[in-house]
């Protein structure tokens, strides 16, 4: 629809992206002295449909290869922090990409599960995962994001009791609105926006405990040169959106949008939660706007 003055023009698209687990972080200190080290965190996916696990994770507990400088034998990564380990902390010297680790169990709160079988990691997870506990309890996987030791690492820990499920880690489930709304003849912002670095972890009741990543923009023949993120939805028309933005704070537009200009911490994904990035194009007093409503879902 197309007019002038105070009507405006609207074009809708629909796109449906990823989807996203629960993500604990916990932070290793590194027990080592001398030569420089990077430490690693330790991150669980939980995608268990049952609850078989007679008990907490705890640990991480590992083997560092022959090709690691000034480090052999075991290793040990806490889960759960302060968690008592049965070996030195994970630590590996800084641009050892030599050093292959290798994960051998995880431990309960009531024991070591042995992995069967052990396995190197590498920055993907294994084509199938381990099996940990005898009767079995769940099935495992793990990855390093880097193996490069250029700086501190993450291991990631995926588990469930389907091994289907244990193989893939998932990005955070969004539903996404996009709509435009000139002012007068000023043409509106026309970017592409990339929701597959935008990450935010839960807890068991889907309340949101962290938030990482960001939404990637790349600018199409209109650039804007503000934006907002509003918690509100259903902003069709001009006039909603001027006022939207308007009480909203304004950023410049870079090349990405944070992760925490949503303000999702501590929200309750059980009801899924709205939030419009609003991005405006301004001349000579005049605005156009173009609106992307993103949907944030629970867990799948």
């Amino acid at each position: 629809m197309t007019s002038d003055n105070n009507k405006v023009r609207i074009s809708r698209n629909y796109n449906k992206l990823g989807a996203a687990g629960v993500l604990v972080c916990a932070l290793s200190v590194s027990a080592c002295s001398g030569e420089a080290s990077v430490n690693g965190k330790t991150g669980v996916i939980d995608k268990r449909s049952e609850l078989l696990l007679s008990s907490d994770l705890e640990s991480v507990n590992g083997t560092y290869g022959v090709g690691c400088t000034d480090r052999s034998g075991a290793w040990s990564a806490e889960i759960e922090p302060g968690a008592a380990l049965d070996n030195d902390e994970l630590s590996v010297v800084l641009n050892d990409t030599g050093c292959v680790l290798t994960v051998t169990e995880l431990r309960t709160t009531v024991g070591a599960l042995v992995a069967a079988p052990a396995f190197a990691l590498t920055t993907s997870y294994k084509v199938s995962a381990s099996e940990f506990g005898a009767p079995l309890e769940f099935y495992a996987n793990a990855k390093l994001n880097s193996v490069s030791f250029a700086s501190d690492f993450t291991l990631t820990i995926l588990y469930s009791d389907d091994p289907a499920l244990a193989v893939d880690d998932t990005a955070a489930t969004f539903d996404e609105v996009q709509a435009v709304a000139a002012g007068q003849s000023l043409a509106a912002p026309d970017y592409a926006i990339d929701l597959s670095t935008l990450l935010y972890g839960t807890d068991a009741g889907d309340v949101v405990t962290s938030a990482s990543g960001s939404v990637g923009l790349t600018a199409g023949m209109v650039a804007g040169q503000t934006y907002v993120v509003v918690d509100d939805s259903g902003l069709d028309t001009h006039e909603e959106l001027d006022a939207a933005f308007i009480a909203g704070v304004p950023a410049a537009i870079g090349a990405t949008v944070p992760a925490s200009a949503f303000t999702l911490i501590g929200d309750d994904l059980t009801i899924p939660q709205k939030r419009t990035l609003i991005f405006a194009n301004t001349q000579d007093d005049v605005v156009s706007y173009q609106r992307f409503e993103i949907t944030f879902n629970p867990a799948p």
